[in-house]
């Protein structure tokens, strides 16, 4: 009797099987439980509730979010969201493999999926809710259609719908995230083989392109619901084009330069020095230990590149175009100002900084950096198999436990106090408003948790939150004018940021709204809310005190105690070195609930008291 026929997989397919398996793992155990700082909890928002974040409002990821909260249902809400970005991590290792198997082998590919989905910022991406875990998959999906469709055994229909779906994802940059176009360039090196396109060819890409494109008329059609988050209200042309433009914001173009280029440059090194081993030495200088591993991972990189030019040109170009493109041009492009630590002791004193690292803008050569550092390594085991036993020369392939080991307890973000902290200081700044208040915040650390709570989990829907940031733009100004929180006739033309404040002030007092303010908004905007009256501490909040002199602070002890004792056990305990600065500011301003005397330096440190 014969036997069964034994079904074989392709290589290529074991090993993407193999590395989506392997991150999964590495990403679940280590993505966010709950609500994390900046814009992940404004991203959790807009996934449940199908609102609009800031400009340019990413239609697209927030349709996927949303799909992502009825997948992953069983989940705590923002879990369910967080886990779209750990799949989509995971399932760009798998695109990685399945790519590099044909030059690496299964082995050598799995390796480098492993190797590039564990660098630093491209583990922080997979584990909180964020745009740019998916732009990468999609990134990363451009460049596997595009190394397909050239290659030399490519038939010439398998070489047209490769790069059909290249000229698609280039169009959904604009509803998805524009850092997608990062990876476009190297897309086209890789696919260009064969004869010269047709002009019908070239038209049919185009109509892919803007078919992809066109997922922005989303954004209109969720505007239309009137959802209570509903950044630019881009229901007509004129908004819509706002959004996408992001007018509201002072945008750089490429000239003047917001820092001297070759500090930009400089400062995307500094970032480069975090990725393979980012907890040998978890602050922003660099360090020996590490930065020697960094090194290695550079000559690994170069030995990598090497290899995969000799096996395929093609693609080593592709990949040498990606580096150029993801580094130097993303660097140009953006035109940031100096990261919040870097260029200290060039740049004049108050030269501004950017408000927090952007490493993250730079992660797709990250990913290109681990990918070929794992060529290097295959290629040194490649050398010891001429010369020394099979088991010896696989030793090399062990370096890949070095960004798993040395980054893990950096990238972990399910650790406390940091798991629960931005609930906790939400939750706390919320309960620190009277019923029917009004609370005046300072950005996006003290605004998105709350939205958050209150859009998604119902909670304290009865505070009223004016961001100060956003006064500036009109549609802000007309929501707040909808809720009876600014004149109608504040709304356009701006009378600027003062008389906004005031408005504010003045409207809510009309409306008989407690108001309490922020500890994190600066004082000058508290005496802009109404210069005669002082201020006093009652924890997280300010409220309007008309016995303290205008523009000082005083000590509300009874409430500091009552706040206090709302503490959570444990809020307070000691950050680790390589927490995000919003988690070290957080717990300073908790900290003001400890608060029992004006003569602490913590009131004017840490509290913004005068």
């Amino acid at each position: 009797m014969n036997a069964p026929a034994r079904i074989q997989l392709p290589s290529a397919i074991v090993a993407a099987v193999v590395a989506t398996m392997v991150l999964l793992g590495l990403y679940l155990s280590t993505a966010a439980p709950d609500l994390t700082f900046w814009d992940a909890t404004e991203f959790m928002a807009a996934a449940h509730t199908l609102g609009i974040p800031h400009p340019p409002g990413t239609p697209l990821w927030v349709v996927l979010g949303n799909v992502a909260t009825r997948l992953f249902a069983s989940a705590a809400p923002p879990r369910a969201v967080t886990l779209l970005s750990v799949w989509a991590a995971a399932l760009t290792g798998g695109l990685t493999a399945w790519m590099m198997a044909r030059v690496l082998g299964a082995r050598g590919a799995v390796v480098g999926a492993v190797m590039a989905g564990t660098m630093f910022s491209v583990w922080n991406n997979a584990t909180e809710t964020e745009v740019y875990a998916v732009t990468m998959l999609a990134s990363v999906a451009m460049l596997a259609a595009g190394e397909f469709a050239g290659r030399h055994d490519s038939s010439d229909g398998q070489r047209a719908r490769g790069r059909a779906l290249v000229a698609f994802l280039a169009g959904l940059a604009v509803p998805l995230h524009l850092s997608l176009l990062v990876a476009l360039p190297a897309a086209i090196v890789l696919a260009w083989r064969g004869a010269r396109p047709t002009r019908r060819e070239m038209a049919s890409w185009l109509a892919l392109c803007l078919l992809g494109v066109s997922a922005v008329a989303l954004l209109p059609l969720l505007s239309v619901r009137n959802p209570a988050l509903d950044s630019g209200n881009p229901e007509h042309w004129q908004a819509l084009l706002a959004v996408l433009r992001r007018e509201q914001y002072q945008v750089a173009g490429l000239w003047p330069r917001q820092a001297p280029l070759w500090l930009q440059v400089a400062n995307v090194f500094q970032w480069a020095d975090w990725q393979v081993a980012f907890a040998a030495h978890p602050f922003p200088t660099a360090a020996f230990g590490r930065t020697a591993l960094s090194l290695c991972w550079v000559w690994l990189a170069a030995l990598g590149l090497r290899r995969v030019w000799h096996v395929d040109a093609r693609l080593g170009r592709g990949l040498a175009v990606l580096l150029a493109s993801a580094t130097l041009g993303v660097a140009v492009w953006l035109n940031l100002r100096a990261g919040p630590t870097f260029g200290v002791g060039v740049l004049p004193d108050g030269a501004p900084h950017e408000a927090r690292e952007r490493d993250y803008f730079f992660v797709l050569a990250f990913w290109a950096w681990g990918v070929l550092a794992a060529a290097g390594v295959a290629a040194l085991a490649a050398g010891l198999a001429r010369r020394l036993p099979a088991p010896v020369a696989l030793l090399p392939f062990a370096l890949v436990l070095v960004p798993v080991l040395g980054n893990r307890p950096v990238a972990d973000r399910t650790r406390e106090p940091v798991a629960s902290l931005p609930r906790t200081y939400a939750r706390l700044l919320l309960d620190a408003v009277p019923p029917g208040g009004v609370l005046v915040t300072g950005g996006d650390n003290d605004s998105f948790p709350l939205w958050y709570l209150q859009q998604v989990e119902e909670y304290r829907t009865d505070v009223a939150v004016v961001t100060v940031p956003l006064l500036g733009a009109s549609w802000y100004r007309a929501q707040l004018a909808a809720q009876r929180l600014l004149d109608g006739h504040a709304v356009t033309p701006w009378p600027g940021s003062s008389a906004s404040l005031r408005g504010v002030m003045q409207s809510a007092r009309m409306a008989r709204r407690p108001v309490r303010v922020s500890t994190l908004l600066e004082a000058s905007d508290r005496r802009r809310l109404d210069p005669a009256s002082g201020w006093a501490l009652q924890g997280l909040v300010y409220a309007p005190d008309s016995t303290v002199p205008g523009g000082r602070t005083a000590l509300d002890l009874r409430a500091l105690r009552a706040s206090r004792d709302l503490l959570p056990v444990g809020a307070l305990d000691p950050l680790p070195a390589h927490a995000d600065p919003a988690a070290h500011t957080a717990q300073e301003l908790l900290r003001c609930t400890q608060l029992t005397t004006r003569t602490d330096t913590l009131l004017v440190s840490g509290c913004n008291g005068v």
